[in-house]
């Protein structure tokens, strides 16, 4: 009888140790959310669409903390850093190679499955408050996960 009532104890131990393990696993952080590569489906600056040829010649990658931009023949590079405890998610990106070398650049996101979606400041210190290009100085950007 005994050994009854202490087998039960031990498996119902290891079903919580088991379970307590599976709750207490930590969600993708998002750089591994956004790890892989991008394809921009949509763009506007300001209320001006971009031109979707443009976006269909473009690709971001995001490896760790550090991207590529290739767009036609030119290729950007550099690190982000992401704050995904402000509301909305905030991302700061410094290019290292590129165009934009040198420049901070400060933006938010949201990262829902393959979906990505980022506005951009072009003012180097203010950062976009939303996801509404409401001036010429905000470039709202989306893309689907590239599955290879």
């Amino acid at each position: 009888m005994y050994r009854g009532i202490l087998w039960a104890g031990i498996v119902a131990l290891c079903c919580s140790l088991l379970l307590g393990n599976l709750e207490a696993a930590d969600p993708p952080s998002d750089l591994e959310a956004i790890a892989g590569k991008w394809q921009p489906t949509e763009a506007d600056l300001g209320g001006n669409k971009i031109e979707q040829m443009l976006l269909d010649s473009a690709r971001v990658t995001y490896e760790g903390d550090k991207y590529t931009i290739e767009i036609n023949n030119k290729t950007e590079r550099g690190t982000i850093s992401l704050d995904p405890k402000k509301d909305p998610k905030a991302m700061d990106i410094f290019p290292t190679e590129g165009d934009n070398n040198g420049k901070t650049l400060l933006a938010v996101y949201e990262v829902k499955g393959d979906e990505l979606k980022i506005c951009y400041s072009l003012t180097p210190t203010v950062r976009p408050e939303n996801f509404e290009p409401a001036s010429n100085t905000l470039l709202l950007v989306k893309f689907k996960r590239v599955k290879e």
